[in-house]
């Protein structure tokens, strides 16, 4: 497996592939942007504002954050830089792939219904505040943004001084407060196997930066990978 150098040429396979997958998920995620927009604003119309619910809210607000979180990445899609690098082979792109989307297999289970209200306003807030970071974050990697292990341009300020892969730690705070809604032992199943498939994504994307920006080990020396002072 080696990592492979993208050309300049508008007329090369990479160009049409590059091409291809901004339109592929672009459009995956803002149909997924427009779906939920659309269900958090009607969540929101069934607020009683007067004597609103902590949980309708809560509920309306996740729905609205999941929404401009797609939204965002699928704006991302539409500008983002070429890659000049990347990792070549199926085992990094099916991580990266099945790390993003593996959640999405959440939807085939039944949301538990015995969740006390406590918990429920916790999961709402765990999706709000993860989502609400992550499309900071965005914000912050701007056109470098990808999926798959791919090297654009080296992005080490803002949130990214504090961890090396702060958007895969915001995601995984709003994933926790997702799977507290569909709490059973499939769903922890599905989430550890995910987790195990973000480290892998993890490992691949470190190895790109590392062979293409020769400042990325002295920054990664210093600074840690997802948890400060832990790991």
């Amino acid at each position: 497996m080696s990592l492979s150098e993208t050309k300049d040429s508008p007329f090369d396979r990479s160009f049409w592939l590059d091409l291809a997958i901004r339109f592929a998920l672009g459009v995956t995620f803002a149909f997924s942007a427009g779906v939920c927009l659309h269900s958090g604003i009607s969540h929101m119309k069934g607020v009683d504002f007067a004597h609103p619910q902590p949980y309708q809210l809560g509920q309306a607000f996740s729905v609205l954050s999941i929404g401009l979180y797609s939204l965002m990445v699928a704006g991302l899609y539409a500008v983002r830089l070429r890659p000049i690098s990347k990792f070549a082979g199926a085992i990094p792109c099916a991580a990266a792939i099945l790390g993003g989307f593996l959640m999405s297999g959440l939807l085939l289970l039944s949301p538990c219904e015995s969740l006390p209200l406590w918990a429920r306003i916790l999961a709402c807030l765990l999706v709000v505040i993860g989502n609400a970071f992550a499309v900071m974050i965005l914000l912050r990697l701007g056109r470098s943004f990808s999926i798959l292990p791919e090297g654009r341009r080296l992005v080490t300020q803002g949130p990214y001084a504090v961890v090396r892969h702060p958007l895969y730690l915001a995601e995984a705070v709003a994933t926790l407060g997702v799977v507290i809604n569909f709490l059973s032992p499939w769903a922890l199943l599905l989430v550890a196997v995910q987790l195990a498939l973000q480290l892998v994504r993890i490992h691949y994307e470190e190895k790109v930066l590392t062979e293409h920006f020769p400042e990325y080990e002295a920054y990664a020396e210093k600074t840690a990978r997802l948890i400060p002072g832990i790991y």
